[in-house]
């Protein structure tokens, strides 16, 4: 062969060669450029805002809707910190060590596989879940005490990139800001809808870098949802319900636009305080709720207690007036133990699998087959 035609042969198998060697590269850039953008679509309480060098994220004040109460601005962890960033909180994402308030929290990690991110925990005896209570076990995981008074010295020995906490209404997280951990406002409890509430995974998930997971989980939630709330839907007869018990002299009743009440409408119940527009729980008498309630069929209540359950003369050793309620008298107590099941853990990221325990009991006849995870029939 002449050296003229040997030039261009090696030319085009050294092109071809350098192609070849180098699709990691090529595919690295088309994995961010095609990285999963958050889209919302029952959450209320948050936004989310993509630019070219970083993603805001609001999370609305749920006390004024008309407010924010922070703003989060997200940047790459492995980047160059952007020079202009506009006003919020400067967080490096995917952040990798992480201290929670709620057992909420800690069961959204676990949903997202980040629960070994966790290294703190406030309350952690209300928190059900095994990776937990290895880790406080074996010291890799600190106890921050409680949440409305986290002790501060432990949290700075955890040394964690972002605290997430659930807020109360006028509450201040400036002592926590000066140790230098960003504090995570998750306001997912205060959404109106079960599907709303679940879609708050996708808010842990822009934190932590999980985002294509979050949007698979939360997609087949909502089918399951919608599928048995619009079977539920179609039963004419809705038996009447009221939820929950007295605590000292009040009785806090969910509103007909709370967590609670939507999960009653769409399991195909008439629940007596359905004409309630609050989003959240209204302080009431014994006497007022009597009044409304006596003659309801079902009655709703959520308890924690590690050492046994609930029956019918526990209740009423509790309080004796409690006999007199239909749904005592004819048996149709219906309760959820938080000590013995995952309600707080895994319940907001499973309200497919509350709604079919409330269409269970209201219409058993749709589910014949169903056994409940978190509502069972009093003893």
């Amino acid at each position: 062969m002449k050296t003229k035609h040997i030039f261009p042969l090696l030319l085009a198998l050294l092109i071809a060669t350098f192609t070849s060697c180098n699709p990691a590269k090529t595919n690295k850039t088309a994995d961010k450029s095609e990285k999963t953008r958050t889209h919302l679509r029952y959450a209320r309480g948050f936004t989310v805002q993509y630019f070219d060098n970083y993603t805001e994220v609001k999370v609305r004040n749920p006390w004024d809707t008309t407010k924010i109460l922070q703003t989060y601005i997200l940047v790459d962890r492995d980047a160059e910190k952007p020079a202009h960033l506009p006003e919020g909180v400067v967080v490096k994402t995917p952040i990798q060590t992480i201290a929670v308030c709620t057992a909420v929290h800690a069961g959204i990690l676990k949903q997202l596989g980040k629960v070994d991110n966790i290294v703190a925990v406030c309350e952690p005896e209300f928190i059900d879940l095994q990776e937990i209570k290895d880790g406080l076990a074996k010291g890799s995981i600190i106890n921050l005490g409680l949440a409305t008074a986290i002790d501060l010295e432990q949290l700075i020995a955890a040394s964690p990139e972002a605290l997430i906490v659930s807020p109360f209404e006028n509450s201040s997280y400036g002592r926590f800001e000066k140790t230098g951990v960003p504090v995570v406002i998750d306001a997912s409890y205060m959404e109106e809808s079960p599907l709303g509430r679940a879609e708050w995974i996708k808010f842990e998930a822009l934190f932590t870098g999980e985002e294509k997971r979050a949007e698979e989980i939360f997609s087949k939630i909502e089918a399951k949802y919608n599928k048995l709330a619009a079977l539920a839907r179609q039963e004419k007869d809705k038996p009447t319900v009221f939820t929950e018990k007295k605590y000292g002299q009040v009785w806090y009743v969910p509103g007909g636009n709370s967590y609670m009440g939507r999960f009653l409408a769409d399991a195909g119940a008439d629940y007596l305080w359905a004409d309630s527009r609050n989003a959240g729980s209204t302080p009431l008498s014994f006497e007022t709720v009597y009044a409304k309630a006596e003659k309801a069929q079902y009655w709703l209540i959520k308890y924690n207690d590690a050492k046994g359950e609930l029956t019918y003369p526990l209740l009423q050793k509790d309080y004796e007036l409690y006999k007199q309620f239909d749904a005592f008298r004819n048996k149709n107590v219906f309760a959820c133990n938080s000590a013995k099941t995952p309600f707080y853990e895994e319940g907001p990221m499973e309200p497919d699998v509350i709604l079919a325990d409330l269409v269970k009991i209201f219409h058993p006849e749709l589910l014949p087959d169903y056994q409940p995870k978190y509502y069972f029939k009093i003893k």
